[in-house]
């Protein structure tokens, strides 16, 4: 079973940047990011994967889930599930848990740097947020989009939600989401997950953004607050009504259907 090492990560994706950290750095930031008590995770619940992996995590978390909405869904739908980010990857794993005993077969599109965690690389599909596609991940991708037996889960704001004018709340959401569930005929579904991180990871992204930091700090804590922060909690998942694909018509351009879709989801929440 491979194990999560972040010199080994920083030294693939960014060897030159390596070679300038210093080891105490490094060691730093394992800690930072509970790599040891994320490998523990793994190397306790390795033996599963994909959904089973993550109800199992979830349990150990001591993570509870009420799921409202779920007479929404029909097992064989053709889905495009969209959510807004609370949580920047715990709220991921909460879908997989949730979802993985209703539906034969889902994906859930994530940031490629979860793709360490090897026992849910089966249910993961790459996306490079930080620069370049690989084409790899971009076939892998078109092929889940075309597979009428896969229910996919997207984050269409591609990151963690914010503290934003006084809420937290998503950013804008990107128009992609609307084009890629037209152009495969999926029907999407709203969903809302209620959960927040700590203020300590607020109020570092909020400085972050007033001193116009372009590197993504917060990125480096959401193992942290994974680990730490969901342990215990209880997090309500509201699911809204299928919202068939022909409805996202020329009325609007894909950055105003977004948008839309953004504020559906929202609504769900009572």
């Amino acid at each position: 079973m491979q194990l999560i090492d972040l010199e080994a990560a920083i030294a693939s994706k960014a060897p030159k940047l390596r070679k300038k950290i210093p080891t105490w750095v490094i060691r730093m930031m394992e800690r930072l990011i509970c790599q040891k008590e994320m490998n523990n995770a793994i190397t306790t619940f390795g033996h599963d994967s994909g959904a089973a992996f993550a109800k199992a995590f979830s349990e150990d978390m001591k993570v509870v889930y009420t799921v409202k909405g779920m007479e929404n869904l029909d097992k064989k739908g053709h889905y495009m599930l969209v959510s807004n980010h609370p949580l920047g990857g715990f709220d991921g794993i909460s879908y997989i848990a949730v979802f993985g005993g209703f539906f034969p077969k889902i994906k859930v599109i994530v940031n490629d740097l979860l793709m360490y965690i090897e026992p849910l690389q089966s249910v993961f599909l790459p996306v490079n947020t930080m620069g370049r596609q690989k084409r790899s991940d971009m076939e892998m991708l078109q092929q889940a989009y075309n597979d009428p037996e896969t229910q996919l889960i997207s984050f269409p704001a591609g990151f963690c939600s914010r503290y934003i004018d006084g809420k937290i709340q998503d950013i804008e959401w990107k128009k992609s989401v609307i084009k890629q569930c037209v152009d495969s005929k999926r029907d999407i579904v709203p969903m809302y997950f209620e959960g927040r991180n700590s203020f300590f990871f607020y109020a570092l992204e909020w400085i972050r953004r007033k001193l116009g930091m372009k590197f993504n700090i917060g990125l480096i804590l959401l193992p942290r607050q994974m680990m730490k922060t969901a342990r215990g909690k209880h997090f309500n998942i509201y699911i809204g009504k299928p919202i068939p694909y022909l409805h996202f018509d020329q009325s609007k351009t894909d950055t105003q259907w977004a948008q839309w879709l953004r504020e559906e989801c929202y609504k769900l929440k009572p």
